[in-house]
């Protein structure tokens, strides 16, 4: 499929769009800042919308083969590769910002973050990297493609576009409804909830589709091309214009598109854009724009914690008398380098190891080891201490024990091996010392690491049979869990050859 880099140019407007409605580069927009244009240029909930639109749009231009069968593993490893390292790297960021207070905040507001879930839980959508809701509602719609994709093989084009036509007119209605009833006390469901979104993605794949089956054969004008792209953008625009001037009274609690209102008409300039050949796509393909648009996930993902950190080494300098005006003057430029060397030097190398990674140890296992150190860890002190005030007196080393065998134990594993394919499938005895090392070394690690905060007085006594019991747990299940996958022959032997 011929790269659109036109298309790629456009994400970084959108992303751009975002960092001045977070409040980044007010100084460079300060001679703008008039009706009717300071509307487009705080349009970040429409720049939200678009790129769920475009995301659709492209996973379609990608993954759209008819005569191939779609390898729906393959898809959900290549868009975690894509999205999770740099996802990771901005949530670490944020953490260093909290550092103070990081062990008073609950261990599922940090694992909804670090599993990407939390834009399904109203309380916790905007915790940590407020921009990362859009990453939840990304994975939703990962998660639907590939049975989206499959069933649309067998579907008429007018079947499809109607079908993205209904589904959106519904989503606006319901969302309309509940957000003049129920605002705000739905607030956070209404913005933020994945399935308020899908509408957006499902035209833009159902656009996709259209695009290969129809519209890249057609030789159109450049003239009609760009007329429609006009035409959509004047009618987003105009949108925008007037919804924060005289028709922003008839429009409820300050409603805003950011839930697909807009996306027939962004869905309509993505395809008039992808077809067109005129002067505006020609300009768009330059290299520098679309480099920029490739690092626009970069930008977008780093930008918050990138300028919390960064506005509080400006505040805490000496040297710096107006640390407000340089972050204003700053921020952007910062944010573009910061993007560039992030998507090319860390990001690129990143996504090359992680596939690597995941094509040779059981990712199956490694969630499971997961739950298996969460239950262990909460089960263990429960046990060992009940429900009164002398576990209530345990739980901040409790909380210090579950994160540091959250990172230790899936980190010997993969040192270790005993994630490995090749263990479930061969020797068990090898399988069984891989485990029995991961596990020792890492409950004397995270013991040592509790005995140090005992020593410095961050707690009162040192609970040794704790981790014993904790080490004996982890160490059971997880080989309970080896066993029956070699049982039930999910990863068989590799053959001996002849």
């Amino acid at each position: 499929m011929k790269r659109i880099d036109q298309l790629t140019t456009t994400r970084f407007i959108m992303v751009l769009l975002v960092l001045i409605y977070h409040g980044a580069g007010e100084y460079y927009t300060a001679f703008l800042n008039f009706f009717p244009v300071s509307p487009l240029l705080y349009s970040g909930p429409t720049a939200v919308s678009y790129l769920y639109v475009l995301s659709g749009f492209v996973m379609s231009l990608v993954y759209y083969r008819p005569g191939e069968t779609f390898n729906v593993l393959g898809y959900w490893r290549a868009r975690f590769v894509r999205i999770y390292p740099l996802y990771i790297i901005a949530f670490i960021l944020v953490c260093v910002y909290y550092y103070a207070s990081l062990f008073d905040i609950k261990p599922q507001k940090i694992l909804a973050n670090i599993f990407v879930v939390q834009s399904w839980i109203p309380a916790y959508s905007q915790s940590f990297n407020y921009a990362s809701w859009s990453m939840t509602v990304e994975f939703f719609f990962y998660a639907l493609f590939p049975f989206l994709m499959i069933w649309m093989y067998r579907q008429s084009t007018k079947k499809l576009i109607w079908l993205s036509l209904v589904v959106w007119a519904v989503s606006q209605i319901i969302h309309f409804t509940l957000w003049v009833g129920y605002y705000p006390v739905l607030k956070e469901i209404l913005l933020y909830s994945p399935p308020f979104h899908f509408n957006s993605f499902l035209m833009g794949v159902v656009g996709g589709v259209w695009y290969l089956r129809v519209g890249q054969d057609q030789r159109i004008n450049s003239r009609v091309t760009l007329f429609f792209v006009a035409l959509s953008f004047f009618l987003v625009a105009a949108y925008t214009i007037i919804s924060r001037g005289s028709l922003s009274t008839y429009l409820p609690h300050n409603l805003q598109p950011m839930a697909g209102l807009l996306a027939p008409l962004l869905i309509l300039f993505i395809v008039s854009l992808a077809m067109d050949g005129s002067w505006l796509s020609k300009s768009f393909n330059r290299r520098a724009l679309v480099d920029l648009g490739e690092t626009s996930y970069a930008i977008y993902i780093l930008h918050v914690p990138v300028i919390w950190l960064y506005e509080r080494a400006l505040e805490s300098s000496a040297l710096i008398s107006n640390p407000y005006a340089v972050k204003q003057w700053t921020t952007i430029p910062i944010m573009i380098v910061i993007g560039l060397t992030a998507h090319f030097y860390v990001d690129t190398p990143l996504r090359r190891w992680l596939k690597s990674l995941l094509q040779r140890i059981s990712v199956r296992t490694l969630l499971l080891d997961l739950a298996i150190l969460t239950l262990s860890v909460f089960l263990v002190f429960r046990l060992r201490f009940g429900d009164g005030r002398e576990y209530r007196s345990y739980q901040e080393m409790e909380r210090l024990v579950f994160w540091a065998a959250f990172f230790i134990r899936p980190l010997l594993s993969l040192l270790l091996n005993s994630l490995s394919r090749a263990n479930l499938q061969n020797g068990g005895m090898q399988m069984v010392r891989s485990v029995f090392l991961s596990t020792t070394i890492g409950s004397v690690l995270i013991a040592g690491i509790a005995y140090i905060g005992y020593a410095v007085g961050w707690f009162e006594n040192f609970p040794r049979s704790v981790f014993i019991y904790d080490w004996l747990m982890v160490f059971v299940i997880s080989l309970i869990v080896r066993f029956g996958f070699r049982a039930f022959k999910i990863y068989k032997p590799d053959p001996i050859p002849a």
